[in-house]
């Protein structure tokens, strides 16, 4: 069963596709009044028009019946896609949890072969779209030769609160994969998310660099059984913050502090997700692993290594909805000085996953990242940067 509001928006699609053409060809739409990336896509501006129409809002049951895909049914589709083909092992399962889109031909457990795990974005609540699955691997090719005989990369497939999984079901489950990695003799483990997918790997992050207070906090929930068998765990060597989600509870501020057009984001306006996430669990209890915004350096981040050695990049779209506690958040962790943030001038939330990576979906798409043309991707070029420094 669907809620009456989702049913009415898929029932009024056409009228919001009709709208952004008419407004591309006469005013422009928000989407191309703002950023490069829809300036001569008729196809990106209703893409994101009907997005963001569908956005917000969302329950279980709408997800469930309209938006779930398990990761298998996607993997199969892409099994014949150019990129998919190019790349060793695709799909091939590491754990219950983790799915390689590249796996480097360089024997296992190699230490100079560096992993990338990407953690997906979705408020916890929705599976992973077509465009995030692709936009890794299109990336594969945004990176020089050299550097991709040297790099895996991996998927964590964790549980969704839509099938009513809530904290910390999908850190245990992160971890479990980080753990088989270990098992399998990687130690140069990079993570990289967008939206939820960076809360994951700040969560990651404060469990492997606080373990005394991971001990605590989590012999409270005696159902998971976090005695993993490569403890204590080597920290992340570096994390990518694509539009952090730091606080899923709390509700962002209308009219945001920077002044700037919010309307067309894909950014959450409410705090259901977060509040799916949480259940019906104590917030103060759970603080330190769920409202980011709601620490501090010296007692939560400042044995985070790679947020303290130059590891670090935090990527924001100028338009996000969520931008405010974004930066907020940089306050805090970048008391070093060494945390790189970038804003994408007249970016939305995320935008490397839903937007630029629309370029690559197909069969042309393939060929265009095949041929490493990734010119003018903000997102794309930064990550290459900051992974061919790295790795």
């Amino acid at each position: 069963m669907v809620t009456v509001g989702f049913l009415w928006k898929v029932i009024t699609i056409p009228v919001t596709a009709l709208r952004a053409v008419i407004q591309y060809y006469t005013t422009g739409t928000i989407y191309s009044n703002t950023n490069r990336e829809f300036k001569n896509s008729l196809w990106k501006n209703v893409h994101l028009s009907i997005e963001s129409h569908l956005a917000g809002d969302l329950q279980k049951e709408d997800v469930r019946f309209f938006v779930y895909r398990p990761i298998t049914k996607v993997i199969a589709k892409f099994k014949n896609h150019p990129l998919a083909l190019a790349v060793n092992n695709f799909g091939k399962k590491l754990d219950d949890y983790g799915y390689w889109l590249v796996q480097n031909e360089a024997p296992e457990g190699q230490e100079r072969e560096d992993v990338i795990v990407y953690l997906h974005g979705g408020g916890y609540l929705l599976s992973m779209f077509e465009s995030q699955f692709v936009t890794f691997l299109a990336f594969y090719f945004a990176l020089k030769p050299e550097t991709r005989k040297k790099v895996s990369i991996l998927v964590v497939d964790y549980s969704l609160t839509m099938h009513d999984k809530i904290y910390p079901t999908q850190l245990w489950e992160t971890l479990h994969t980080y753990n088989s990695l270990l098992e399998k003799g990687y130690k140069n483990i990079h993570l990289i998310g967008d939206s939820a997918g960076t809360h994951m790997a700040l969560s990651v992050g404060r469990y492997i660099a606080y373990p005394e207070e991971a001990k605590e906090q989590f012999k409270h929930f005696p159902e998971f059984d976090f005695n993993f068998s490569h403890q204590p765990f080597p920290q992340p060597k570096s994390m990518v913050l694509i539009s952090p989600w730091v606080q899923p509870c709390t509700m962002p501020t209308f009219p945001p502090k920077h002044g700037v057009n919010v309307d067309g984001d894909l950014g959450a306006r409410e705090t259901l997700m977060g509040d799916f996430y949480v259940g019906d669990l104590d917030k103060e209890l759970i603080n330190n692993f769920l409202t980011f915004t709601n620490t501090n350096y010296e007692d939560h981040w400042a044995n985070v290594e790679c947020i303290n050695n130059g590891n670090t990049l935090m990527i924001a779209g100028e338009r996000e909805i969520l931008r405010d506690s974004i930066e907020d958040f940089f306050e805090i962790i970048n008391k070093e000085g060494k945390v790189d943030y970038q804003v994408d001038e007249g970016g939305i939330h995320a935008a490397m996953v839903y937007v630029e990576s629309l370029d690559y979906l197909g069969t042309k798409g393939a060929q265009r990242a095949l041929d490493g043309d990734f010119n003018d991707k903000f997102s794309y070029n930064l990550c290459t940067k900051f992974y061919e420094d790295r790795v």
